[in-house]
């Protein structure tokens, strides 16, 4: 029976999750801003794929870091069942990318790491 109270706690952590497909929620064309927008600063990087990094920036949400490329591909496998296959590009820039034994200190380091970042 704690056993069962368990499980159905574990599934709970992905139900809970945003509909990351859902540009009302999250992405490209959502309503949230560039930081920069609401400062009046000039952009300091750029995306190299503007959907593949919004994807990142989700799926790395409430992850601790710092937190070592091992780490993110965990944290990315539990959220990837709410988004089936639309997580491989996000998958295959992280482990192409990422350096075994770094510890990356937070999303927009990893952004940088896996390439989908550059400073402009």
């Amino acid at each position: 029976m704690f056993y069962n109270l368990i499980l159905i706690n574990d599934m709970s952590y992905v139900q809970r999750d945003k509909n990351y497909t859902d540009p009302s929620q999250s992405g490209v064309d959502s309503s949230v801003q560039r930081a920069g927008d609401l400062t009046h600063e000039p952009p300091v990087n750029e995306t190299t794929d503007k959907t593949t990094t919004s994807k990142l920036a989700n799926l790395l949400e409430d992850l601790e870091f710092p937190a070592t490329k091992k780490e993110i591909l965990d944290h990315i496998n539990r959220k990837s069942p709410s988004m089936g296959n639309r997580i491989n590009d996000v998958f295959e820039s992280i482990n192409n990318n990422l350096e075994d034994g770094v510890q990356y200190k937070n999303t927009y380091h990893v952004g940088l790491a896996s390439k989908l970042v550059q400073v402009s």
